[in-house]
């Protein structure tokens, strides 16, 4: 079994080039050497970054699976904070994680690596602004054992990962995610390295791909029954045409989790990688963030009501459109008084709107959700949930990913109306 792990690293072990450090570069040591961290051009701080952390193969290093996958050429373009730290060395001269009970701890050394990643994810959020709901590891064989388990043993942290030629815990007592996470389990049918449907590294059985994949399926609350109406993609150059069919499980899951099966058909332990490979993986941990609601603040505050206090506006719930669990809650509003939400793809400004004592902050065609009007009653708040998919009015009524949506609050105060502050979300 190590030979073969061996081999299929040393066919694809070329001359790595050394990355150039960008401007806004650092290094972290805690105590394994430096690990080096690429900011993107993009990134402000005080705007939190999607954090992506890539985890070698078993005698591999993060230099050279970072030059195989190819993630950082597009860090500007969807402005990511990355690493690829290096594991440990073992007796033997080779660095590895200790993933799952089956790879790669060849030597039994106990080493906690799941802790030292989750330490170094700490790290990186002390000098950068990371969003905590979008911290994504992707591995490669060990490295993809590995992934399963941060997302085991931290699912509090982890929102996804991606796995190419690994597998999760055989034994199910052996992983108990405290939460669901988003998983994407990507295998060749021909790998003779990991097989795709399950085997045993020196008598310690790891499942097979679909296995695997089902595993998370459960864990994340999610039908059992897969969605295969998605079409072939292609990420494997050797073989030709969109050898690789996808195969998903989001049906009734938690909206913290899914789980997904790129099956490359006839691909093997190291797929000879497309262009498509690196940018299809980043945007699938995009649409797999943890719920949650990534809102900007505008128009704010708002004109001050009968309380004294200007009216605020949240939102919480998931702003991944294939959650539909989204909701608006409008506070510091006088008393059992009438309101209702507003929405528009466009933000605006109108002083004073119908003798509203307050300003309107959407443009364009503004929705009133009125299925949604309520009454602020003692508290002088109003919540409401959206449905994202069946929004009132001319089309476009439907929240579609990618669109920007503006929201605001009108209600009724003494003598006369008023607007909360807007939000401004852009939904994934």
């Amino acid at each position: 079994m190590l030979s073969r792990l061996l081999t299929a690293i040393s066919v694809l072990l070329l001359t790595v080039p050394v990355a150039s450090a960008g401007s806004g570069d650092f290094t972290v040591d805690l105590g394994r050497g430096p690990v080096t961290v690429h900011v993107p051009d993009v990134y402000r701080s005080g705007t939190p970054a999607p954090l992506i952390i890539l985890l070698h193969g078993y005698s591999g290093t993060g230099a050279w699976q970072e030059f195989y996958m190819g993630f950082r050429p597009h860090q500007e373009e969807y402005g990511f904070i990355y690493t690829y730290p290096d594991g440990l060395t073992d007796s033997s001269g080779y660095q590895y994680w200790n993933g799952t009970d089956a790879c790669c701890d060849f030597g039994n050394s106990g080493v906690d690596d799941a802790a030292y990643l989750k330490e170094l994810v700490t790290a990186i959020r002390q000098q950068v602004d990371i969003d905590p709901r979008r911290i994504h590891f992707v591995g490669h064989s060990n490295g993809a054992f590995m992934a399963y388990r941060m997302a085991c043993e931290h699912a509090d942290t982890v929102a996804s990962v991606a796995g190419l030629a690994g597998a999760t815990f055989k034994d199910r007592a052996m992983c108990s995610p405290g939460e669901p996470v988003h998983v994407l389990q990507i295998h060749g049918t021909n790998d003779s390295t990991i097989n795709y449907s399950g085997g045993w590294i020196y008598g310690v059985p790891y499942p097979g791909a679909l296995e695997s994949v089902l595993k998370w399926a459960a864990y994340d609350g999610c039908d059992l029954v897969p969605d295969n109406s998605s079409p072939n993609i292609n990420l494997d150059a050797s073989i030709p045409g969109k050898e690789t069919a996808v195969s998903r499980y989001e049906s009734s899951c938690w909206p913290t989790g899914a789980a997904e099966l790129w099956t490359i058909q006839g691909g093997s332990h190291a797929p000879s990688l497309t262009s498509q490979f690196p940018t299809k993986v980043i945007k699938w941990l995009y649409r797999h963030p943890k719920p949650g609601v990534t809102a900007t603040r505008y128009c704010s505050p708002a004109v001050s009501n009968s309380t004294g206090q200007p009216g605020w506006l949240d939102a919480s719930g998931s702003d991944a459109v294939q959650h539909n669990n989204f909701f608006l809650t409008a506070s510091n509003l006088p008393s059992n008084q009438f309101g209702y939400f507003l929405c528009s793809l466009d933000a605006g400004f109108v002083s004073n709107p119908g003798g509203s004592a307050g300003n309107l902050c959407l443009g364009g065609s503004a929705l009133r959700l009125t299925s949604l009007l309520g009454n602020t009653g003692t508290g002088g708040t109003l919540t409401g949930k959206l449905k994202l998919n069946s929004l009132p009015g001319p089309p476009p009524n439907a929240v579609v990913t990618g669109d920007t949506w503006y929201f605001q609050t009108w209600y009724r105060d003494k003598g006369t109306s008023n607007f909360t502050d807007g939000l401004s979300v852009l939904f994934r």
